[in-house]
């Protein structure tokens, strides 16, 4: 494909992934991670497929990208560095915007079976890539990798960009609670997936449900496609696959009623929690119930809701979604809160006739369907808590 058709490519809509696999990643994965390595070699094409690692977002991106080549190498990619890095030493950003435009850097893209995008910061692969919301010849490039079968991978920045809407700072959840995203942090990413869907990731290590609750209501997006730490998503024709270490969280507000924005109090959100092996259609919104789990029963309507203290620590989220689904009570609440604000958010968690939940080999292996969550503003006392009297 000549240069100029790459140009004229630019300009189809956003998420035609056609017989293509995107591979989600939510960062931190491990060397060892076997099955998310692995999926990324498949994809492309099995042992000897040649895989390009793109490490543009990194401000290492020699480190990244060797990192990066060492372990698609032990999995029997050959792997070859494009250093299109404004990070790149002696490089900067005019000179790897060249680059993405260099027709050397493009016919290799052109017979790669995959492309691996490293972690950092997602402003650079958008400055680099993507400049003022058109596509360089180099992603037109990784766009007709993809649509001929090959693979796209992304970890943490490079998982951020594959949405049409990426989420861009923000790295304190509570303040997507307390008041609308400006325009520095809702920002355009490469638009891979179905147009309705925004990724996430280091989600639930980090507690980002709130933030990407409010990147939905806010950007009017569907649905929020949040993958775990050394965890992924693997799509295919619009269907993700849970792979890793844990599970993926789909937030769906396209039922969703905004009481108010600031600060955020909305009802009607709808939450499922897909473990590993288990699926998602993104497209229609929709789990895929698991083949090889026990449905469970819905635990008894009496019985006081569970409570959680921290809902945006580490995981607590999913842990308070299966306490709602079998638990007694049918319901978790949670508080978000910091110390020394007066402000803090409680959310609820309940079931109703579309609720399903499966269980698997131990108590920590759930997929959760169409759980209800509402948020509301909550006011606390303070000083929430102080030293212990025994005279009083």
């Amino acid at each position: 494909m000549s240069l100029a058709s790459l140009a004229q490519a630019a300009d189809r809509p956003p998420g035609q992934t056609a017989g293509g696999t995107l591979v989600i990643l939510g960062g931190a994965v491990k060397d060892g991670n076997d099955a998310l390595w692995q999926a990324v070699v498949q994809a492309a094409g099995g042992p000897g497929a040649l895989v390009l690692v793109l490490p543009t977002a990194s401000s290492d991106p020699e480190g990244a990208a060797r990192a990066t080549l060492t372990q698609l190498q032990r999995r029997g990619a050959r792997v070859e560095v494009l250093p299109v890095a404004p990070r790149w030493p002696g490089s900067s950003l005019a000179h790897a915007r060249q680059q993405a435009n260099d027709a050397a850097w493009v016919a290799r893209m052109q017979e790669a079976g995959g492309v691996f995008m490293t972690g950092g910061e997602q402003d650079r692969l958008m400055d680099v890539l993507r400049p003022d919301g058109r596509d360089t010849p180099l992603l037109s490039a990784m766009r007709a990798l993809l649509a001929r079968g090959g693979v796209v991978a992304g970890t943490s920045a490079g998982a951020a960009v594959m949405s049409e809407t990426a989420i861009r700072g923000l790295d304190d959840p509570f303040d997507a609670l307390r008041r609308p995203l400006s325009a520095d942090e809702l920002g355009q990413g490469f638009g891979l997936l179905h147009e309705s869907v925004v990724t996430d990731q280091h989600f639930l290590r980090r507690g980002r449900v709130a933030r990407l609750v409010r990147v939905l209501l806010q950007s009017g997006r569907a649905l929020g496609l949040g993958v775990e730490e050394d965890s992924a998503a693997l799509v295919r024709q619009g269907v993700a696959e849970a792979v890793g270490a844990r599970g993926l969280l789909l937030v769906d507000a396209s039922g969703a009623r905004v009481d108010a924005s600031a600060p955020l109090q909305v009802r009607g959100l709808c939450l499922s929690y897909v473990d590993r092996g288990d699926r998602y259609d993104l497209v229609r919104r929709r789990l895929l119930p698991p083949a090889t789990r026990q449905l469970l029963r819905p635990g008894p309507e009496a019985g006081a809701a569970g409570f959680y203290g921290d809902i945006l620590g580490d995981n607590i989220v999913v842990g308070a979604m299966a306490r709602a689904a079998e638990g007694p009570g049918r319901a978790a609440v949670g508080l978000a809160w910091r110390q020394g604000q007066g402000l803090g958010f409680e959310w609820r968690f309940s079931t109703d006739e579309h609720t399903r939940a499966w269980g698997g080999p131990t108590r920590d292996d759930h997929t959760i369907d169409a759980l209800r969550l509402d948020i509301r503003p909550v006011r606390l006392a303070q000083p929430v808590y102080r030293d212990w009297r025994p005279d009083e």
